[in-house]
């Protein structure tokens, strides 16, 4: 079983541009988060598409791996996004990482120090759970599990362009 983080892509409603979401699974391949995609997507469902995705097997100085048994550490797993602007262009940019830290607010801090360097009037929106961060620490069934190894190799996206999924 593997932990994958889908980045996707489509329409909403009335929307004139392209809208994404994160979203992540606990599956075998990635043909099999297919359906789960689809019923978490917000918007048309048969505009929904990937533009890429990535197993998370380390981050953050820290190996993932999942397990039917409830994980027991004090350290946790966060996805964090942030959004700021430049002056140079009028679309909010957005960046997004996991961080490995034992609360949301350490998470958020950690986040804010290495996400849009550079920008300006630098917020976190679409932040979710414990104060605008996402805890991952169960996906589809499975615990997370935090192992410490300062060796680890970040994750690279294993797939990246346009796929349509919609139904």
């Amino acid at each position: 079983m593997n932990l994958y983080m889908f980045y996707l892509g489509g329409n909403a409603g009335k929307s004139n541009i392209e809208v994404h979401d994160v979203q992540f699974a606990a599956v075998e391949t990635p043909e099999q988060a297919w359906p789960l995609l689809r019923e978490a997507w917000y918007g048309d469902k048969d505009k929904i598409h990937l533009d890429g995705y990535t197993i998370i097997k380390w981050t953050d100085g820290y190996d993932v791996t999942l397990s039917t048994e409830p994980y027991q550490g004090k350290q946790k797993l966060f996805f964090v996004n942030a959004g700021g602007y430049r002056p140079d262009t009028l679309a909010e940019l957005h960046e997004f990482d996991l961080f490995v830290a034992e609360d949301a607010d350490a998470a958020k801090s950690r986040a804010l120090k290495t996400l849009l360097l550079g920008t300006d009037q630098q917020h976190k929106d679409n932040l979710k759970d414990v104060d605008d961060c996402l805890l991952l620490d169960k996906v589809g069934g499975f615990y997370l599990h935090l192992h410490e190894n300062p060796n680890g190799e970040p994750a690279k996206p294993a797939w990246q362009g346009y796929l349509p999924i919609g139904e």
